[in-house]
């Protein structure tokens, strides 16, 4: 039915057929208000009257139950006055309710009003928790910046002259150190623990804001200047005592204070946080775990720099709006880089009140530095006139010393850690406090940029240091640009333009480019894609290198000659056959489905060229969001996401969304967490015993490692082994695993106890070092264990591709004393050809060799048959995975020795291993 049919459809139905049709809706209620004789009448849901109540508009106020101040609405509602819906709130026991009127057009003189109640209490309530959590940070719970700074400078507006308050802020000291130790996760249960602990600590009615990072912002109201500072005595101290779930760990923090008295008013949040955060750096420098109160309240004033008449070509936005986006506009509307860069040097120099800016061009290599570029004020002298020196420990001090934004504050009364040579040089010119900040080019320091005050020493508060070192990456962007673009031969900062081979920018030139979007927030809808040729090794075998020089070429001009809006793309190779492409991006679905489409067209033609190459592409996509940092960020991301393409896999373009984030994230925590992991000992042995299928006994063990995260949870060995399998740390954590084994031997021998032997697994990358074997015994040797305690067991698929270097490591173990196993038998790559040849005493049969032999009685007569030939090569067997009885009985009749499996144990702590075995033996 159309829109106008069905409202003449609703306008020729009579009064109680509309209140039928409004009744089908949860909740409402139906009524009837007879003008004239005052006469409310509620009906029910079958549309039968309910109650009839007289004298309605005479007992409103006193009987109603109608909150005081809704008693007008429903008046004027049912006089016609005011049109619906409205709200009103009723009574209901000691709360109110929440009620919505409305009414329906009615035929007839205007004395009758019909219509409808409808209960909108849970839906009030559901918008308020809304609205609520839109206001607060998702990881602590407290008032998120925005709505902070807007409750905060509410209050300091209507602020009563007769009451103080207290402005606080406050980080948590070394929490960059959490993170890096620990790992982001537990850093967020840090900051969630705290604000917990936060809220209890202070009054419901103080304002408790998370302002970024670990940073947090609480203002007390109504409080003496006594209990204040009897209140942050309390507070530091309660702090060093919070608990964390991970034992012994514990925090302290930093407090900067502004304490307005009575009768002081006129402040606004930005002016107190920056007295505050003068305070907090104040503390800081005293030691931290401490608090410190700001001594002056006027120390910064929201003033504009008084000499603006002497410099009229300066906009006055430029002193006002964001500094990063000034910059982008001064560069973006300048017609050359040099006019630029001078007006973008006075600009910061008035809004910040600095005496001198100097672009520092350096040469790590030749430790010597010299000017690019310098604006001063007519009171400082210039400085780097000529080239300087340094020396590498003083380059060291000064690098080391950047924070997370790249800066780095020095004072002039605060400079021994220097040597006389670098002190004349870092604050030459009558230099008070230098900001100085890092310059990067492709990821190598070029040098600095020096923010200098000369009238008198100056604090730098964390908000400012990002923002300089955000205006910086710009400088230094349009920097190496101009220095291209002018092709200044010699020049450090020269980065060709084109890639010689497809024509393409230069990957230096696509991260600059990328890197100014993404940093001034232009990115919009785009998204990077990686891309590469799976296997193009070996297309370069078959047809030559000149033929793959030439799929290159065609790849490059295929995408640039189909990519639509050209003016909004950068494409660039990487290297050898690795591509970048920075693409307007929309749907997720659409992005990757167009890629696809693209790289299945490309390999179809050259397909038709070269029919036996079998060329495949693959690709990661990942879309720039709010949280990107910049090229790097992004190319990093679209990287992993490519990686994650497995040579069998049917998906040839991954996205990168927040799965695969969470998944990298793991991955660097596992990564980075080995060495804190080995020194806690969160990895942890497990044992999963052998069975003798001749008894049934517990005849040895296998030691295999977990990982007892701080959280609790466990990972297993498919998590973390290939990850550093690849990096090589593989190794420590064999002999970290070796080495828990033989004191649990030991441990034992001294208890008079005769253990089983037990077999570690060894990674191949052993293979390598001739001194693997030495430092095995010198383990043993520590614990005066004997090498026949322990059989040491690598993978068939290693031992084949490793064959040469496992072949002499397995006899240089057998030479010590230990027993060799080959683990994963029939699993890989077969290595019945060699393994007459191979120093072994156990071969471990894989759990698919039985699952497939198990199937009918040719693959049971497989199975025996290889079995029987094992054992005439000398070789005991070990079948792995063993699970169900029909397995078992199977692997005891073809004779296989022994069995190791869930069938009768999964792999247990070491405790439990103990209980298992001695009990077994009474």
């Amino acid at each position: 039915m159309k829109k106008d049919d069905e409202k003449n459809f609703l306008s020729g139905l009579k009064t109680q057929d509309k209140m039928s049709i409004l009744l089908k809706s949860a909740g409402m209620t139906a009524f009837e208000y007879l003008l004239k004789e005052d006469q409310m009448i509620y009906y029910n849901a079958h549309l039968k009257v309910d109650r009839e109540m007289p004298g309605f508009l005479k007992k409103l106020e006193a009987s109603s139950g109608i909150h005081p101040e809704d008693v007008w609405k429903v008046r004027e509602f049912l006089q016609g006055r005011l049109r619906g819906p409205v709200e009103v709130r009723l009574r209901e026991g000691e709360s109110y309710k929440r009620v919505q009127m409305d009414a329906l057009p009615v035929e007839g003189d205007g004395e009758k009003i019909a219509g409808c109640l409808k209960d909108v209490t849970e839906d009030r309530k559901r918008e308020e928790i809304l609205e609520e959590q839109a206001k607060r940070d998702s990881l602590t719970g407290l008032y998120n910046n925005f709505t902070g700074k807007s409750l905060i400078n509410e209050y300091l507006t209507q602020k009563n002259p007769y009451t103080s308050c207290g402005f606080l802020v406050m980080d948590l000291d070394y929490f960059k150190n959490v993170n890096d130790t620990y790992g982001h996760l537990f850093g967020d249960e840090v900051l969630s623990t705290f604000a917990g602990f936060l809220r209890t600590f202070f009054e419901k009615k103080d304002i408790l804001v998370r302002a970024g990072g670990d940073e947090f912002v609480v203002l007390m109201k109504d409080i003496s200047h006594e209990a204040l500072a009897k209140k942050m005595g309390q507070l530091i101290k309660t702090i060093r005592k919070i608990e964390f779930s991970r034992p012994g760990f514990s925090i302290t923090s930093s407090i900067g204070i502004c304490y307005l008295a009575e009768n002081v008013s006129g402040y606004t949040y930005e002016q107190l946080f920056e007295n505050a955060d003068w305070a907090l750096y104040q503390a800081k420098i005293q030691g931290r775990d401490r608090y410190v109160f700001c001594d002056n309240l006027r120390r910064f004033e929201m003033a504009a720099p008084s000499n603006l008449e002497k410099f009229p070509e300066i906009d006055q936005r430029y002193l006002h709006n964001d500094a990063v986006a000034t910059a982008f506009e001064i560069f973006e509307k300048t017609t050359t880089f040099d006019a630029a860069i001078e007006l973008l040097m006075k600009v910061v120099a008035l809004r910040y009140q600095l005496d001198r800016i100097t672009v520092v061009q350096t040469d790590i290599r030749s430790k010597m530095v010299e000017r690019s570029y310098q604006w001063r004020s007519e009171y400082v002298p210039e400085v780097l006139e000529n080239t300087d020196s340094f020396t590498k420990e003083d380059f060291y001090t000064l690098f080391r010393s950047y924070d997370e934004y790249g800066t780095t504050v020095l004072q002039q009364d605060n400079m021994k850690m220097y040597s006389e040579q670098a002190r004349n040089l870092l604050m030459q010119g009558g230099a008070k406090t230098v900001l100085y900040a890092a310059m990067y080019s492709e990821g190598s320091y070029v040098g600095a940029i020096s923010y200098v005050a000369c009238q008198r020493e100056r604090y730098w508060s964390k908000q400012e240091r990002k923002q300089i070192g955000e205006v910086t990456k710009i400088i230094t962007a349009h920097l190496m640009k101009n220095r291209v673009l002018n092709r200044m031969p010699g020049s450090s900062f020269s980065v060709p333009d084109y890639d010689s081979l497809t024509g393409t920018i230069s990957f230096a030139r696509f991260r600059e480019e990328v890197e100014r979007i993404i940093v001034g927030g232009y990115a919009g809808p785009y998204c990077m894609v990686y891309t590469d040729f799976m296997g193009f090794k070996y297309f370069n075998q078959k047809y030559g290198y000149r033929s793959g020089d030439q799929v290159l070429k065609e790849f490059a001009n295929y995408i640039m000659e189909t990519i639509q809006d050209s003016s909004r793309t950068y494409f660039c190779r990487v290297v050898a056959d690795q591509f970048l492409a920075f693409l307007p991006h929309h749907k997720p679905e659409d992005s990757c489905a167009r890629i696809e489409e693209l790289n299945e067209e490309f390999v179809r033609r050259m397909q038709e060229r070269f029919p036996d190459s079998r060329l495949r592409l693959r690709s990661g996509v990942y879309p720039i969001d709010k949280e990107c940092l910049g090229a790097s960020t992004a190319i990093d991301a679209a990287n992993y996401a490519r990686r994650q393409v497995e040579e069998t896999s049917s998906r040839r373009v991954v996205y990168y969304d927040t799965a695969l984030k969470g998944q990298q994230q793991m991955e660097n925590e596992i990564i980075n967490g080995i060495d804190k992991a080995i020194a806690g000992h969160q990895f942890q042995v497990y044992y999963q015993p052998k069975i003798s299928l001749n008894d049934h006994r517990i005849i040895g063990a296998e030691a295999l490692v977990r990982w007892i995260r701080p959280d609790g949870s466990i990972l297993r060995p498919d998590s973390f082994i290939p990850l550093y399998e690849k990096n090589g740390r593989v190794i420590d954590l064999d002999f970290y695993v070796f080495e828990q084994v033989t004191a649990f031997i030991r441990k034992n021998q001294d208890m008079g106890r005769q253990m089983v032997p037990v077999s570690v697994n060894v990674s191949a990358l052993h293979a390598r070092d001739t001194d693997a074997v030495a430092q095995y015994q010198a383990i043993l040797e520590r614990y005066g264990v004997n090498p026949d305690r322990l059989q040491m067991e690598l993978t068939e698929t290693a031992t084949v591709l490793n064959y040469e270097n496992v072949r002499r490591l397995f006899s240089d173990f057998q030479k010590a004393g230990f027993a060799t196993s080959l683990d994963d038998f029939g699993a890989g790559f077969s290595i019945l050809n060699l393994i007459t040849d191979v120093p072994l005493n156990v071969v471990k049969l894989d759990y698919i060799f039985i699952n497939k032999c198990e199937q009918n009685e040719r693959g049971i007569y497989f199975l025996n048959q290889m079995i029987d030939m094992l054992h005439g090569l000398g070789f005991r067997t070990i079948c792995e995975g063993a699970e169900t009885d029909r397995q078992v009985k199977i692997l005891t009749e073809v004779g296989c020795d022994a069995i190791q499996g869930n069938w009768f144990s999964v792999p247990v702590p070491a405790e439990k291993f103990e209980e298992m075995l001695y009990i077994s033996k009474k």
